[in-house]
């Protein structure tokens, strides 16, 4: 019979199913909260494979101290003692904790909020940035990240959804997330319908519009669209009205100083993208295509291992890269800069 011959042989347990613990934490290493001296600075990551080289700039921040890594996903024992050994071998980590929460209760947890608090590193994991938002907007966890962003200065990091709620303005969708297509043939279509002010008040990035997985899910028609947006809504002025967008395995590490470096794999093409804008856009309404005859300037840089190229957040000025004049005429993009792979 077909069901005898896909159950298991005799004498062999049922195959079971990993079940997730109670708790919403997971720690490797020393349980003990350790006090360690921090250096603040974002590792903005635009999804895709794990960028080592961004883990290792933070773990060189985290002043040898703990590592929450935050998230709504389950990840099993063995995942995150794996994780834990591959961040040993970058630097030296005090512990891991993985916090799963998904639930608005979790969100409130006093466990959960001291994890945060104690921490001397955060990252915020890939996924829905419209869950993070719904899940986490306005309770202790919110609360907890933003102090140890402004009052402890700990480094922060995001991946995907992780970074599009670390930047000053973030696409927080309804709905679908919109393609460049749409968010080019009608700004208003119905999955451009929301962009917040930032999920944590980090000054280094007010303003500033992220996107993620930008050349290999043809993001920067959209991108270019949320900009003519946040301007015709009167929610960021012109000469504010920028945005920083990353391939997948590109790192922006940001620095106290405003400072960046781009780091990515050689082999890869991995780019990183600052967007500023010329103009008021001339047509941004319901409906109708977008047109922006003088539109966007566009720093193009190739994230490298060494991280030799880099960006001044302060002066907008990159070095190492390139310079690219982008607009929009009638709904189309007059050059397209990305590198898919």
């Amino acid at each position: 019979m077909i069901l005898a011959a896909l159950s298991c042989s005799p004498g062999e347990p049922d195959p079971v199913e990993p079940q997730e613990p109670d708790s919403p934490i997971h720690t490797v290493g020393n349980r003990d909260d350790v006090q360690a001296a921090t250096s603040f600075g974002l590792a903005l990551v635009g999804g895709g494979r794990r960028c080592n080289e961004a883990y290792r700039w933070l773990i060189q921040r985290a002043g040898g101290g703990d590592f929450v890594f935050l998230t709504t996903a389950f990840y099993t024992d063995g995942e995150d003692e794996e994780f834990f050994a591959d961040m040993q071998r970058l630097g030296k980590v005090d512990s891991i904790s993985t916090l799963r929460v998904n639930t608005r209760i979790r969100a409130d947890a006093v466990e959960v909020v001291d994890a945060i608090r104690q921490a001397e590193l955060i990252f915020i994991d890939g996924g829905d940035q419209t869950k993070y938002y719904e899940l986490w907007q306005g309770t202790r966890l919110h609360q907890a990240l933003g102090q140890v962003a402004v009052e402890k200065k700990v480094p922060l990091g995001g991946t995907s959804a992780g970074m599009a709620i670390l930047t000053g303005l973030s696409y927080i969708p309804l709905y679908e997330g919109v393609t460049s297509e749409e968010a080019l043939a009608n700004p208003y279509h119905a999955n451009m319908d929301a962009i917040k002010s930032g999920f944590i008040p980090i000054d280094l990035l007010a303003g500033i519009l992220g996107d993620t997985h930008w050349s290999e899910r043809n993001r920067c028609g959209r991108t270019i669209a949320f900009l003519a947006r946040g301007i015709a809504d009167g929610i960021v002025p012109v000469a504010q009205a920028r945005a920083i967008a990353c391939d997948e395995g590109t790192a922006v590490c940001i620095d106290g100083n405003a400072r960046a470096v781009v780091f990515g794999r050689e082999a890869a093409d991995d780019f990183a993208y600052f967007l500023a804008c010329r103009s008021i856009p001339d047509r941004c309404l319901a409906g109708q295509p977008l047109h922006w005859a003088e539109a966007v300037s566009i720093w193009k840089l190739k994230g490298r291992e060494t991280g030799a190229n880099g960006f001044d957040l302060a002066a907008w000025q990159g070095w190492g890269g390139t310079v690219h004049e982008v607009n929009v005429l009638n709904g189309a993009l007059s050059v397209d800069i990305q590198t898919p792979k």
